[in-house]
């Protein structure tokens, strides 16, 4: 079985793993069978690897095995069956999606997924990054204190803190949709806060742009360094399974 396993690990392994990186690679010369033939494993070995993962560490611990050690004597506990029976009842439901002729059952279960995953976002997002976010920026504006990330100080740290700022709230400036109507039906932001504003969402939308290019320019970094391990790869494979001089 050990020599299986390392004929396995030294010749087949890399064998098989070198053919599915040129069946992806062969997309650069256009869509293909081997392409398709890749993605599709690809996808299939995804899709199974999630849902042997959510039977092993969800359904299983969490909903199978509580129902088997309660036993009857656990399930005329009216805490156990909404504890068991209701996520039960729901998942079922979830399930349904893939019936043509159900599918709108399973309705309720998607909303109230979508809807509790909104609402942990949300609040995780408040209470762990908007409101200690906020309260680190207030600290910052303090020249004398170095940055616990960067150990600037002085002139320096001020300026980075005035450009996150002024980033942050001409961001949120450019996502501003409200107008008022004037009375001739025409919808116009009022005021002299509107020129301020048009300024702010500018900027805002240069911040933007900015952020859009930086995360790009890391894509493209990312890309350009697995392409460059693949195709290390593929010669290592190469050179390995050629005899030597």
């Amino acid at each position: 079985m050990s020599e299986i396993t390392t004929l396995v690990d030294a010749l087949i392994g890399p064998i098989v793993a070198a053919l599915l990186t040129m069946m992806v690679l062969s997309y650069l010369i256009g869509d293909n069978p081997l392409f398709r033939i890749a993605s599709h494993l690809f996808v299939g070995v995804a899709a199974g690897y999630a849902g042997a993962l959510a039977v092993r560490s969800v359904l299983w611990p969490g909903l199978i095995q509580p129902v088997l050690q309660a036993g009857i004597g656990g399930l005329m506990n009216p805490a156990a069956v909404l504890t068991l029976l209701v996520p039960a009842f729901l998942a079922f439901l979830l399930v349904l999606k893939v019936v043509p002729g159900a599918s709108r059952l399973g309705t309720f279960s998607t909303a109230f997924l979508v809807g509790v995953g909104a609402a942990v976002v949300v609040g995780g997002a408040i209470t762990g990054t908007l409101i200690p976010q906020s309260l680190a920026a207030m600290d910052t504006l303090n020249p004398a204190v170095a940055s616990p990330q960067t150990g600037e100080i002085g002139l320096e740290r001020v300026v980075n803190v005035i450009i996150v700022l002024v980033g942050t709230i001409s961001t949120l400036a450019y996502f501003r949709f409200t107008l008022r109507r004037r009375p001739a039906g025409e919808a116009r932001p009022a005021g002299p806060i509107s020129l301020l504003g048009k300024g702010l969402s500018a900027l805002g939308r240069s911040f933007i742009a900015l952020a859009f290019g930086v995360m790009y320019a890391g894509a493209m970094s990312a890309t350009l360094l697995i392409l460059t391990q693949r195709i290390q790869f593929l010669w290592d494979t190469l050179t390995g399974l050629l005899p030597g001089p």
